[in-house]
């Protein structure tokens, strides 16, 4: 659901695709050919574009350097297409040197932060898959979710609020205070967690990189290899995993491609493009809705994206409104049921 702040009405796309497969037949004169995939698209004027969301955000990064794309209002952090670039850049260039291979999967147990969003574009450069975890989950809740489909990697913060994530997670893999950073973490709790990375500016646990660090690495790091692996990256393999809400049993892990989420994204903007020039994003990050129709929008045009608050907050949602003058907000019904409800909403 989304509320444009100037007119308009929406139509939903209807897109359909099939997947053809070939395979040339051969006598033992003929070489085999490998099957390949076609993907053809009808109803819909779009065609689909046969790209990673990284490459996508790198060509029109290229087209719009100096254009603002994302201002995250608590964090007081304003970032061009050029300058969050180079942060994913950096990032994905430390993220390779320490191992990370493609397919191997990195749990994002984070709020509403630029972090969690340099994840996703750091994640598709280098084929990794980012798996989105709700803030809110502590200890069997978050065991579950990184055991279920194995994370290598994971980055929290020090606190989310109320809820003291570096302690709770501690508490979960005890070894991380004799653990030293220089080799990989064996833990009996997590045993494919290799590597725990946490936001903020000071941690006195020897076992944990600080984001800021790697960010600052990458900087050092030659690009080339970074490059040929994003190259290497197959439009068609996952990119994110997002978590089922559980209500019939324990949560299911719901994988999605680059491919298939771009697509998406493109699809949207045909539609909504108009509204979302200046798009406010108050849900949370760790469901598909903020991913896909919130924070990916600059992969594929000049748009910026405006975060309110690293967790959903009705007054601070009124403010970025009004001072970053959004032209449209996307949210669940509550989101519009606070605003509207607020006594204060006409005073801010």
């Amino acid at each position: 659901m989304f509320i444009s702040t100037t007119k308009g009405f929406i139509t939903r796309p209807q897109t359909t695709w099939i997947i053809f497969q070939f395979k040339k037949r051969h006598n033992s004169t003929t070489p085999s050919t490998k099957l390949t995939s076609s993907y053809f698209h009808h109803v819909s004027s779009l065609p689909f574009v046969y790209k990673t969301i990284s490459q996508s955000f790198d060509e029109t990064a290229t087209k719009y350097p100096d254009h603002e794309c994302y201002v995250f209002k608590s964090e007081q952090k304003r970032y061009t297409f050029k300058s969050f670039k180079n942060e994913v850049d950096s990032l994905a260039a430390s993220l390779m040197e320490l191992g990370f291979e493609k397919g191997d999967r990195f749990a994002v147990w984070l709020p509403n932060t630029s972090e969690n969003v340099a994840m996703s574009f750091a994640a598709s450069k280098l084929g990794l898959i980012k798996v989105n975890i709700n803030p809110a989950y502590v200890g069997r809740e978050l065991e579950y979710c990184i055991n279920k489909v194995g994370c290598k990697g994971i980055i929290l913060s020090p606190t989310v609020k109320i809820i003291e994530s570096l302690s709770l997670f501690r508490r979960l893999v005890p070894e991380l205070d004799q653990h030293s950073i220089s080799r990989e973490l064996s833990s009996k709790t997590l045993p494919t967690l290799k590597h725990v990375i946490l936001t903020g500016k000071q941690s006195s646990i020897s076992g944990v990189r600080l984001y800021d660090d790697l960010i600052e690495r990458g900087t050092k790091l030659s690009h080339k290899k970074l490059n040929e692996r994003q190259a290497s990256v197959n439009p068609d393999s996952p990119v994110t995993i997002f978590y089922t809400s559980g209500t019939t049993g324990q949560p299911k892990a719901a994988t999605l491609t680059n491919f298939g989420v771009l697509n998406l994204v493109h699809a949207q903007w045909e539609h909504l493009g108009s509204y979302f020039t200046r798009l406010c994003v108050p849900i949370p990050f760790f469901h598909i809705f903020a991913e896909v129709v919130g924070i990916l929008n600059v992969a594929v045009a000049k748009c910026k994206i405006v975060v309110p608050a690293i967790l959903p907050d009705t007054v601070s949602t009124l403010k970025t409104i009004h001072e970053e003058k959004c032209t449209a907000l996307i949210g669940a019904p509550i989101i519009f049921r606070d605003i509207l409800t607020h006594p204060d909403r006409k005073k801010i």
